[in-house]
């Protein structure tokens, strides 16, 4: 259930909201929520992308939060230029575990 809330917007940002919402032919509120679940959606996935190349996440405990699949997540890494949190001893560890393999 969705619940009243208030917040102050500038008048400029205001008129032009109108403006879309009356091309648009949608109710303001409506549209206001659908931007705000956009926005936030999108605030959260940068926020788990820098928890990610910080190395306080991992590939999949952000894959997880985000529920996409691990070439989902290495799309949006490369759509925002940002590299695989992976170290030297990762892929030699990962070398040594293939080597073992039967």
């Amino acid at each position: 259930m969705a619940r009243p809330t208030t917040i102050r917007i500038p008048e400029d940002l205001l008129k032009e909201i109108d403006k879309v919402v009356k091309e648009l032919q949608l109710d303001r509120s409506a549209y206001l929520r659908e931007v705000l679940r956009k926005g936030f959606s999108l605030d959260r996935q940068e926020r788990l992308l820098r928890d990610y190349t910080q190395g306080e996440l991992g590939l999949m405990e952000v894959c997880q939060e985000l529920k996409c699949n691990p070439w989902e997540f290495l799309s949006m890494l490369q759509a925002k230029n940002l590299h695989l949190n992976v170290r030297l001893e990762d892929w030699l560890d990962a070398t040594d575990l293939a080597r073992l393999s039967p």
